[in-house]
């Protein structure tokens, strides 16, 4: 998906109209909702995703393509079970309930695109690496006995890409909507998160 995001940016740059993208600064912010895929040993990991995630970038732009850093929060993946849950194994458990969360973030280095197939209309491609942290934390409560707390963390180097569009305000103003999808993977943990949100960005 990097390579389609990269693509992208150098086809259409062929077609923009550059005269809304002067060489300089700029800063953009989105908020979304995460959407993970995880699994864990090869086994998929089940729950519910949390409601809300966001990024934050600045970079450099030359006309139409740049380089940007920024920093974001995938939210998490939490899920629990209790005995009622638990009396649906045929062969039962040893534990009354199980919580678990699944949380992760990350600094990006990357290109970015920004480009104009008319006065206001701008579609957009960024990509690059994504230097995450990952962070598991389980409460295990075994039957007749008291909890038990583990946690781990994660850390590693891999990638990101997204795509979006919206609209040029004016010069120094735009309002999009992004697709972005941020790839962790080390050891027996294998993550893809896919993060929908609308973003705001401003040129200086």
């Amino acid at each position: 998906m990097i390579t389609l995001a990269l693509l992208c940016t150098g086809i259409c740059a062929t077609a923009t109209a550059q005269a809304q993208n002067p060489n300089g600064w700029f800063v953009n912010a989105g908020v979304g909702t995460p959407h993970y895929d995880a699994k864990l040993n090869g086994f998929k990991v089940d729950g519910s995703n949390s409601s809300t995630s966001f990024q934050m970038n600045a970079g450099w732009r030359w006309q139409t393509i740049g380089v940007e850093a920024g920093y974001v929060d995938l939210g998490n993946l939490h899920n629990s079970l209790d005995s009622n849950d638990f009396a649906k194994y045929p062969y039962g458990t040893p534990y009354s309930s199980v919580n678990y969360k699944l949380s992760t973030d990350g600094w990006t280095l990357g290109l970015n695109g920004h480009f104009n197939p008319t006065d206001k209309w701008y579609v957009s491609a960024r990509g690059g690496l994504f230097m995450w942290k990952a962070r598991s934390n389980e409460t295990v409560v075994p039957t007749g006995s008291t909890a038990e707390r583990y946690s781990s963390t994660n850390r590693s180097t891999d990638w990101y890409a997204g795509v979006g569009t919206g609209m040029d305000v004016n010069r120094h103003v735009s309002l999009g909507v992004n697709f972005d999808y941020y790839k962790m993977k080390k050891d027996s943990l294998n993550i893809g998160n896919r993060m929908y949100s609308v973003n705001f960005e401003y040129r200086f």
